[in-house]
């Protein structure tokens, strides 16, 4: 089923055919530099698994993206709720990973506008925040481009890591409604 959809991209459901491609991805040093894991298919399956059970619970996620001139499938980007405490939670996260080969050329702002819009104006949520490895300056310039505001305050170690762990030092930022109708 296809969610949403922009002047360049649809927003869809996962098909099995995007395993392969998001595994590929999912393995690639470049994309997954500021994880602190690569994965494997069986583990890609599972994470798309996750996904899929998130949008059914509750009604968003991670959606799959293609591009409309070719059908070709890019990545994901998509809501889902944090899963760990943290100063911030509960709260509703949004989160991207393109293939390297489409990193650049505005795809995952593009989507992730599409999403925000669905967020504050259908969904009616009040703030969505988004985080990054402090040094991992692609995500915080698209963070930053979506109109979000750092929250200093708000920044942590990721609690699955050691706090010594080069990938466990995390910025936070966040969007609400309100800051998108000031602009």
């Amino acid at each position: 089923m296809k969610y949403l959809e922009t002047e360049r991209l649809i927003l869809r459901d996962w098909k099995d055919e995007d395993i392969a491609p998001f595994a590929r991805m999912n393995a690639d040093p470049i994309v997954m530099e500021y994880f602190p894991r690569r994965l494997d298919e069986k583990a890609t399956a599972r994470l798309v698994g996750r996904f899929q059970d998130h949008f059914e619970k509750h009604g968003y996620g991670p959606y799959a993206i293609e591009l409309k001139k070719t059908g070709e499938f890019i990545g994901f980007v998509g809501l889902h709720d944090v899963e760990f405490l943290a100063a911030f939670t509960p709260a509703t996260e949004i989160a991207w990973r393109l293939d390297y080969g489409h990193w650049g050329q505005g795809y995952a702002t593009e989507a992730a506008r599409a999403v925000l819009d669905l967020a504050f104006n259908q969904l009616s949520l009040k703030e969505i925040v988004a985080f990054a490895v402090y040094d991992n300056e692609a995500a915080i310039h698209i963070m930053e481009k979506l109109g979000m505001k750092r929250d200093p305050k708000g920044d942590f170690d990721y609690p699955a890591l050691a706090a010594d762990h080069p990938l466990s030092k995390c910025v936070l930022y966040r969007l609400t409604a309100k800051d998108l109708t000031k602009k």
